[in-house]
């Protein structure tokens, strides 16, 4: 019974229990029925639909009502909190230190035009409203931004949609007027003539008409291979195939300035024509500034491309998209006498122009080989001079530009600087290096453009500059110095050669031509954005050679990144520089090495060098005028007894070595002289106190000085002013700064006094077994460590000492083509005549001890 009655209050107990449990689950589902949002909104359209069935105000609701007074609830608790905020944020503000507001980051107003020369296109062509910030756009982004708030198709095919809509320009077909151009008629007149003076036949009427038909038909294959086909069908596919390629290629985008594009608007606008004038790097260039400028609503220009490139397909798509293709060489081949050839170019440009299209040339010809700038072509900038002086066009606006990447999609040039020949463009050989391009990150991209500069004003300019007008004397040579006055246009002067000049172009002519060409580099070269990989290489071949820890490589680049802002370069990356340093190192990849202990070091070969010095060169270019005076100076102070130096003899051995490296470097615009350029940069060692102007302390050498002045006034009516002396400064700041501007050329000067000694060691050979010659001697001095420059093994800097002493008169040229011998002139067959000569290109390249510490 007992047992009965237990279980039984079990029973009971348990019951109990549950029936609290079920209470507590009733209750909850309940709770969340009525609280849930959804279940809440669902009752309450039942509810308002059955109230309307039933006849009943549905606009006002209980639960209505209780949504709305929870809002005005959260609404005033929302205001009191922020106004908390705003309380505990001025008292903030109000005791503790002021901290300024961020500012954006600014680059500087890069590629202006030239203050000198062009102060009117300076001041032009920009809003005077609006601050040139140096805002950049990654031109791949305008699409997504365009149709951002567009349709689904739009948004997630935005690329498509912005290649549809971009603008149709009407591209007239100049051919038939190239024909008719007068110009070309009276060439084809005298071939016709000079080949009928050839035929042995009589000159009979028949024979006159058969010839002329036969010239007629190869000048119309000429027109024919020149001309481009630009179509707008063709602009918009290769448009999309670019937005996807450089996707893939460029990781970093594609960028530009925000001011230049609104500048070639202003002046697009204006109805002149405008001529790009670009660096070339890369093949990759003819596409990239025809994509960009049609991207941002510009024509795209025609682009005078070489004939190398007319290849099956790629060469019809690159006509599609504006190329006209020029023979890559006239002047001293067989197409040396081709005036019909000649006179086609100039009348298909000067239709083009004359028709409304925009012209774009690559100044420097080729691709540059050493990532320096090259000096001008002025072939087809001569036509467009010719065409403004004898009043075909009005006026074109130059517009310098430049595109710089931090992997060049090409490759380096490693091949070639060693002597090995040019791989020729082929259908395949594009195919593989497209596959290869497409599957590897080349990092960011930049395409500028500076100012429009309007060629009249350019050329009135150039006409007033005293410094060109005197007559060319004799060349100059080592013994026939007077750098000072002479040194300006003598340069000028052996440089301006082109093909398209014609015979009876006067010197002066010539001479205005090259020194516009060499302006326009210049200027393209100092806007020219500077990419990290620039940078660190500049940094790993000069601070670093010896290699250094991974915090003190960044803290160099810091400051070499602040010392090239303050000069006012634009500086393509951004962010924190460990960053930049790390992304540098990764597109540098190979030639760089990390060593025990994160020790960062070039590469130990000449491979890994001659690709350092490709990225670094365009540092050098910037560094140029400072390290030819710090390597002059070196020269002058090494093996002396005295550490005191003149401004009169450091400034005659600064133009000495300027004259040297003519063929490297444009070291100042041509409307500013060298000498006030080196003079500028005696300045700036001085404010950087790595020289330091001696004072005269001595009262009596001062009244010494005064009686001489005295003196001369009476006697020549203007006194002299005092020479400056100056002293090496011995600070470990000044110290490094002079091995860093001494390293900037060392590699140069290595390869020049190589050519030298062996020249001296041959006496005659041709040019391109001096090259070679050379070559094997520099490798063999590296391999050796004789030499510690690999970048050295050049063979563009041994041409360009050819070249060199060639003008100076010390080689001639006998033969033709490529077995043309050089041989030593009879004035410099005598052995100490040719080592005084070498003696003053191999003097600056000294054993200073300075290279000797580390």
């Amino acid at each position: 019974m007992d047992t009965m009655i237990s279980v039984w209050t079990m029973v009971e107990h348990v019951r109990v229990a549950s029936g609290a449990a079920e209470l507590a689950i009733f209750t909850a589902i309940l709770y969340w029925f009525f609280t849930s949002s959804r279940v809440a909104d669902m009752l309450e359209v039942v509810g308002e639909r059955v109230g309307g069935w039933c006849g009943r105000d549905t606009s006002s609701s209980l639960r209505q009502a209780v949504r709305a007074r929870k809002r005005q609830q959260d609404h005033y608790t929302k205001l009191d909190n922020d106004v908390a905020c705003r309380t505990s944020s001025l008292y903030r503000i109000k005791e503790g230190p002021v901290v300024p507001a961020p500012e954006p980051q600014t680059r500087p107003p890069a590629g202006l035009a030239c203050g000198r020369c062009a102060p009117v296109s300076r001041d032009s062509w920009q809003d005077p409203k609006t601050k040139d910030t140096g805002a950049v756009i990654n031109i791949l982004d305008i699409g997504r931004q365009n149709f951002a708030n567009g349709g689904v198709v739009s948004r997630y095919l935005c690329d498509l949609a912005q290649c549809c809509n971009l603008t149709n320009y009407d591209y007239k077909d100049v051919v038939p007027n190239v024909v008719k151009d007068d110009s070309v008629q009276r060439a084809i007149d005298e071939a016709t003539q000079e080949a009928m003076r050839k035929a042995e036949e009589g000159d009979t009427g028949a024979q006159y008409a058969t010839i002329r038909k036969r010239v007629e038909t190869k000048a119309m294959k000429i027109i024919q291979d020149i001309s481009s086909a630009m179509s707008s069908r063709v602009l918009k596919f290769v448009a999309w195939v670019c937005h996807k390629a450089v996707r893939r290629v460029a990781g970093g985008g594609c960028g530009t300035r925000v001011a230049s594009i609104e500048r070639l608007r202003r002046a697009n606008a204006a109805g002149l024509p405008l001529v790009f004038v670009p660096l070339h790097r890369s093949h990759f260039d003819y596409i990239l500034m025809t994509f960009t400028l049609y991207l941002t609503g510009l024509r795209p220009p025609l682009v005078a491309a070489g004939d190398n490139m007319r290849i099956p397909f790629f060469g019809w798509f690159l006509r599609g998209c504006g190329a006209f293709y020029i023979r890559r060489r006239v002047e001293g081949s067989e197409y040396h006498s081709d005036n019909t050839y000649k006179s086609a170019l100039r009348a298909y440009i000067l239709n083009s122009l004359a028709a409304g299209n925009n012209l774009e040339f690559f100044i420097e010809g080729g691709r540059t080989r050493t990532g320096k700038p090259q000096t001008p072509k002025a072939g087809i900038l001569s036509v467009i001079m010719d065409a403004y002086l004898d009043g075909t066009i009005d006026d074109a606006l130059l517009v310098p530009a430049t595109l710089n990447y931090d992997k060049l999609v090409d490759g380096n040039f490693v091949r070639e600087q060693l002597g090995m020949p040019k791989q020729m463009e082929t259908f395949w050989s594009a195919l593989r290096g497209i596959w290869r391009t497409l599957n590897t990150n080349h990092g960011s991209i930049r395409v500028d453009f500076n100012q429009p500069i309007s060629l009249k004003e350019l050329v009135t300019s150039f006409q007033k500059y005293q410094h060109y007008k005197a007559p060319i004397e004799t060349s100059l040579t080592p013994p026939n110095n007077n750098l000072a006055v002479n040194l300006d246009r003598q340069i000028l002067y052996n440089h301006s050669h082109s093909s398209l000049y014609g015979a009876d172009v006067s010197t002066d002519h010539k001479m205005m031509v090259e020194a516009i060409g060499r302006h326009l580099v210049y200027d393209a070269a100092q806007a020219t954005a500077l990419m990290c990989t620039n940078v660190v290489s500049y940094v790993l071949l000069t601070e670093a050679r010896r290699g250094a820890s991974l915090p003190q490589l960044s803290a160099r680049l810091a400051a070499r990144h602040a010392a090239l802002a303050a000069d006012g370069r634009d500086l393509g990356y951004s962010g924190d520089l460990p960053l930049a340093l790390s992304h540098a190192l990764g597109m540098l990849g190979r030639v760089v090495r990390r060593g025990p202990g994160g020790r960062v070091q070039a590469v130990s070969s000449v491979a890994a060098s001659l690709e350092l010095a490709y990225y670094a060169n365009a540092v050098v270019a910037h560094y140029a005028a400072p390290a030819i005076l710090a390597t002059a100076l070196e020269s002058l102070v090494t093996g002396s007894p005295s550490q005191e130096i003149s401004q009169s003899e450091l400034l005659e051995s600064s133009l000495q070595l300027c004259e040297v490296l003519s063929h490297e470097f444009i070291v100042c615009a041509p409307c500013q002289r060298i000498q006030d350029r080196m003079l500028d940069a005696i300045d700036a060692l001085s404010a950087q106190e790595v020289i330091i102007r001696k004072k005269t302390t001595s009262g009596l050498e001062e009244e010494a000085w005064s009686r001489r002045a005295a003196r001369r006034l009476e006697d020549e009516g203007e006194a002299p002013a005092p020479v400056p002396r100056y002293t090496l400064a011995q600070t470990p700041h000044a110290l490094a700064e002079r091995r860093r501007l001494l390293l900037t050329l060392r590699p140069l000067l290595e390869a020049y006094a190589a050519t030298c000694r062996q020249l001296q060691a041959s006496g005659e050979a041709t040019s391109q077994q001096l090259v070679k010659d050379t070559l094997d001697s520099l490798t063999e001095d590296y391999t050796q460590n004789k030499m510690v420059y690999g970048e050295a093994v050049s063979t563009d800097a041994i041409r360009n000492c050819v070249r060199l002493l060639r003008q100076w008169g010390v080689l001639q040229v006998a033969g033709s083509g490529r077995a043309r011998a050089l041989r030593l002139a009879p004035a410099y067959c005598a052995p100490h005549a040719l080592r005084d000569v070498c003696h003053n290109v191999c003097k600056f390249n000294m054993d200073s001890p300075l290279l000797r510490d580390k």
